[in-house]
């Protein structure tokens, strides 16, 4: 079973000695921000938006935020200068000079999704609780507010309009949700792995905080690294656990304290 993040202080406090420059990244929803029935209600809570604030502060400490949301919105959301900003699962990024890209390849997608998520959108419309949440890049299909006995259902129809796409397109499980994408290969690791590459840090000297599946791409990017899965860590080879968004801001917390406290990385 993977151990709770309390019981590896030891070995977290020798890795942020260890390392004069760490990257910590972090997933948004479900990790810094609480899950919520609908993307635009989804908000930072203030005590984890100081801690985020305190860690951006300490000599040798670089924060990424990588999310499935827009760029734009994620920004928005966040807002904290001289960090790393990755959006869509990494299809757009922002750099430490706030600089933005998109991922090769993602724009030419775009015709094809939009025909797929029009089709969806006409589909989903006959059954309640479920919306489809526009990212221009990419778009999710929300059941979260859904009859459970619809969810086969939701899960054929997702799967046949994007296999009706041909190779362009993949569709993702998350937390009762589908997020339908350009078959490419940049994910939520992609980002992180450029971020490590634009910093010249081992992955070794990274971390990542994340709470669905599309964050195990990020994971995969850190095999001797700190990888946090908030939830039940239950088969998805993290490092250590989090309970919930509250015990990410304590672990969070923990980290500013322990590194900020050390002479030797003053």
């Amino acid at each position: 079973m993977t151990p709770h993040w309390s019981e590896q202080r030891g070995a977290l406090k020798a890795w942020l000695l260890t390392n004069l420059r760490v990257l910590i990244g972090c997933d948004f929803d479900g990790t810094l921000a609480p899950l919520v029935d609908f993307a635009g209600d989804a908000c930072l809570p203030a005590a984890t938006r100081a801690v985020l604030q305190r860690l951006i502060s300490l000599k040798g400490v670089t924060l990424a935020f990588i999310s499935g949301r827009p760029l734009d919105d994620l920004l928005l959301r966040v807002g904290l200068a001289g960090a790393f900003y990755a959006g869509n699962h990494g299809l757009e990024i922002a750099g430490l000079d706030g600089k933005a890209i998109v991922a090769p390849g993602a724009v030419d997608s775009m015709p094809m999704l939009r025909a797929v998520k029009t089709e969806l959108t006409r589909q989903m419309a006959q059954l309640a609780g479920v919306w489809i949440e526009d990212k221009e890049l990419t778009f999710s299909v929300h059941y979260r507010l859904a009859d459970p006995a619809c969810h086969a259902e939701i899960e054929e129809r997702v799967r046949q309009g994007v296999a009706e796409a041909g190779s362009s397109l993949v569709a993702r499980s998350g937390k009762l949700v589908w997020e339908i994408r350009p078959a490419n290969a940049w994910d939520k690791g992609a980002a992180l792995r450029l971020f490590m590459q634009h910093l010249q840090l081992p992955s070794s000297a990274a971390a990542f905080i994340g709470d669905d599946t599309t964050d195990r791409d990020a994971f995969r990017e850190l095999p001797d690294g700190w990888t946090f899965y908030v939830g039940d860590g239950a088969g998805t080879d993290s490092r250590a656990n989090l309970r919930d968004v509250e015990d990410c801001a304590e672990l969070l917390e923990w980290i500013a304290d322990a590194r900020g406290g050390s002479p030797a990385l003053h």
